[in-house]
């Protein structure tokens, strides 16, 4: 099964039901797999070596049928879409969002 890599979802507290959920719907992005979320809210891009060894672990399995939903920091979008390029010998594919078309389209990349 394919898997959408969300690099990082911002997230708010629910001013009803008191319960933390995501700023953004992202469920139109369920068309392209399985989603994923790579980092934490609160994860920042200033010590960035525990953060590249964390996206190692969790895009290990990264592949051509996969995709990076590119949200959150830029440098932590960067970070996640440079390592899914290495673990698959530098081919990524992101996730871009089109207004027009009210969903996710695919954009295909081989940096190698």
């Amino acid at each position: 099964m394919a898997h959408v890599y969300v690099v990082q979802l911002a997230k708010r507290r629910n001013r009803d039901t008191g319960e933390i959920e995501p700023v953004f719907d992202i469920t139109p992005a369920e068309e392209h797999g399985e989603l994923v979320e790579l980092l934490s809210p609160t994860a920042k891009p200033f010590n960035p070596e525990p953060i590249i060894e964390e996206l190692y672990v969790k895009l290990e399995n990264y592949g051509d049928d996969d995709f990076i939903l590119c949200i959150g920091n830029p440098i932590l979008m960067a970070l996640a879409c440079s390592i899914a390029a290495d673990i698959n010998d530098g081919r990524v594919n992101m996730l871009q969002w089109n207004g027009h078309q009210g969903r996710y389209v695919p954009v295909e990349a081989d940096i190698s």
